[in-house]
C-alpha cells in the first residue's frame, strides 16, 4: 500500500502499521479492545504499539466517560514529522561528510589495514565492499567457479547487476578449466554492456587463491575448501599485485566464444 511508504520513514513494527490502518478506517475513533481484536494481539501488546505510535506522533488518544479511543493524527502534523526528519537526513549527510574528511586524514598517516572475513555471509560482505565505489576499473585474478560455489549464483548475479549500475569495469584471468561455465550463468556471458573483458590464464598458473585489486585495496579469496577471504587497504601492495596481475594478463588468452 502507498500508506507504507509514510510508515516506513517511521521504522515501524508490522503491527504498529496495522494499527495505524485500522485507525485511519475508523470513523470516530476506536477503542484497544476492538483493535487488539483486528490485530489477533493480546490488550497489554495492543497498548504498547499504541503507546509507540502515540510516541511518534502518529496516533492521538482520546478519552471520554472513562474510555480511551484512539484517532490518527492530522495529514498536515504527519507532513510535518516528515519535514523534521527529512531536515534530520539532510544534517546527518552533512556530518557524514565531516565523518570521512576526519577518517581519511587521520589513516593516511596509519599503516595498512588488513579485515578477515570467514563463512558464506562474511565473504559476500567483502565482495560488497567494491560497491562503495563508482566509475572504477577492477583487476581480479579469479577461480571463477569456486567463488561462485562460495558466494552462491543468486549473490554474485546480484552483484554484477550493482556492479554494472556503478560502472565498475572488470579485467579478469580465469583459470583455463573454469571458462566452460561461462555459458552456463547469464551474467558471466560476453558483452560490452557487462563491462568485463576476460582472458584465460596458461596451464600452469596456480589459482589456490584469488584476489581482486581496487583503488588501494587487495581483495584475496580462498578455495571453498578453506572459505575464507582477507581485505587488505594498501597502496604497495594494490601496486605490487597489480604488477604482478599485469605480467600474467599479458601472458593469458582473450576469452573466445
Amino acid at each position: 500500500m502507498k500508506i507504507d511508504k509514510i510508515l516506513n520513514l517511521f521504522n515501524l513494527h508490522s503491527t504498529e502499521k496495522d494499527i495505524f490502518k485500522i485507525c485511519l478506517e475508523a470513523n470516530g475513533g476506536i477503542g484497544a479492545t476492538e483493535i487488539s481484536k483486528k490485530v489477533g494481539i493480546n490488550r497489554t501488546s495492543t497498548y504498547d504499539f499504541l503507546d509507540n505510535l502515540v510516541q511518534a506522533g502518529l496516533i492521538i488518544e482520546s478519552q471520554k466517560s472513562g474510555i480511551k479511543r484512539f484517532f490518527i493524527q492530522k495529514p498536515e502534523l504527519i507532513s510535518l514529522l516528515i519535514e523534521i526528519k527529512n531536515k534530520e537526513i539532510i544534517e546527518a549527510q552533512e556530518a557524514m561528510h565531516r565523518l570521512k574528511e576526519e577518517y581519511y586524514s587521520e589513516n593516511k598517516k596509519t599503516r595498512p589495514k588488513l579485515q578477515i572475513y570467514e563463512g558464506k555471509k562474511e565473504l559476500q560482505q567483502m565482495m560488497n565492499d567494491m560497491l562503495l565505489y563508482q566509475d572504477i576499473v577492477v583487476y581480479s585474478f579469479w577461480p571463477i567457479e569456486d567463488i561462485i560455489n562460495v558466494l552462491g549464483k543468486d549473490f554474485y548475479d546480484e552483484f554484477h547487476k550493482k556492479r554494472i549500475r556503478s560502472n565498475i569495469e572488470i579485467k579478469v584471468i580465469w583459470p583455463g578449466k573454469h571458462s566452460r561455465i561461462r555459458k552456463k550463468y547469464k551474467f558471466l556471458e560476453k558483452g560490452i554492456n557487462l563491462k568485463r573483458e576476460t582472458r584465460i590464464a596458461p596451464s600452469n598458473i596456480n589459482f589456490s587463491l584469488g584476489y581482486a585489486i581496487y583503488k588501494n585495496t587487495v581483495r584475496f579469496f580462498s578455495s571453498k575448501k578453506e572459505n575464507y577471504g582477507f581485505l587488505i587497504e594498501s597502496e604497495e601492495m594494490a601496486d605490487m599485485m597489480k604488477k604482478q596481475f599485469d605480467i600474467i594478463w599479458e601472458k593469458s588468452e582473450p576469452l573466445n566464444e
